[in-house]
């Protein structure tokens, strides 16, 4: 699958953040230049977002300034990392026909209320500004909007239980994304299995992946990490996630009790 080349705006924010990182070591535009054997316009250029760093650039800026946090940027930035992996995967799931998914950390975008997504991107994205934060937490939660209130894609959900239990950014914002889920379920909206902590027979161990199944396209299986994610359309591959997919359904609770688990820890959190 082709990369997609960076837009304006991570070219803009890499080099926003390259300045900032350039004047906290208190190098000269000249003296980064020099370590980095390109030529001062060069880097003003960059830092003015006027010219997207080569790979080889990216990797001596980041070798100059002592740091790994601007390869981090970049990759959050464009299609060679998560931002871009995101864009095209929630593209698919919003023309889908159903999704199957695993959770172990977080409720996924297209369920996220706005605090919460809010309280995700601050703390996961730490070099975005107030601004940048809430722009992009109310275009997740539009989003969210869009997808719930369509009666596709169907949405199958195995969440870890460990889920339950995480609070982000105020036990509040989490009571509130608890409440948005249970009323999709009692909707029957999307159907939640929880997967038990105390499972003797765990599947889940390979962290979190969704499977998405569209009317036109071979079927995708989309797994991702910390720091990257990957689309798979082998067949034999994604029929192999399948099977990982109905054992973690096997392994899990009913719909109807994970419900009652659901409800029992909002208010659970009603006291806290």
């Amino acid at each position: 699958m082709a990369v997609m080349p960076p837009d304006k705006e991570a070219v803009v924010r890499y080099g926003r953040e390259l300045r900032t990182l350039r004047d906290e070591t208190g190098m000269t535009q000249t003296a980064l230049a020099r370590a980095t054997n390109t030529s001062k316009s060069t880097i003003s250029a960059v830092e003015r977002g006027l010219t997207a760093p080569t790979t080889r650039l990216r990797e001596a800026l980041d070798s100059a300034l002592g740091t790994e946090h601007l390869a981090r940027v970049w990759e959050e930035l464009t299609g060679d990392g998560r931002e871009a992996w995101k864009a095209e995967v929630a593209e698919l799931v919003d023309t889908s026909s159903a999704v199957y998914e695993y959770l172990v950390l977080v409720w996924p975008a297209h369920l996220q209320t706005e605090q919460y997504a809010q309280a995700l991107i601050r703390h996961g994205a730490q070099w975005l500004t107030d601004d940048e934060v809430a722009a992009q937490a109310s275009n997740r939660a539009k989003r969210a909007t869009r997808l719930t209130e369509s009666p596709r894609p169907k949405l199958w959900i195995v969440m870890d239980e460990a889920l339950l239990y995480r609070r982000y950014g105020s036990t509040e914002t989490t009571r509130d994304q608890l409440a948005s889920v249970i009323d999709l379920v009692e909707r029957d909206r999307i159907t939640v299995q929880l997967l038990p902590m105390n499972a003797a027979k765990h599947p889940g161990t390979s962290g979190a992946f969704k499977l998405i199944t569209t009317e036109t396209l071979p079927d995708v299986l989309f797994a991702e990490s910390a720091r990257e994610g990957q689309l798979v359309t082998n067949s034999a591959e994604v029929t192999n996630w399948r099977m990982q997919f109905a054992a973690l359904q096997s392994s899990a609770i009913g719909p109807s009790e994970t419900l009652a688990m659901m409800k029992a820890e909002l208010r659970k959190m009603d006291h806290e």
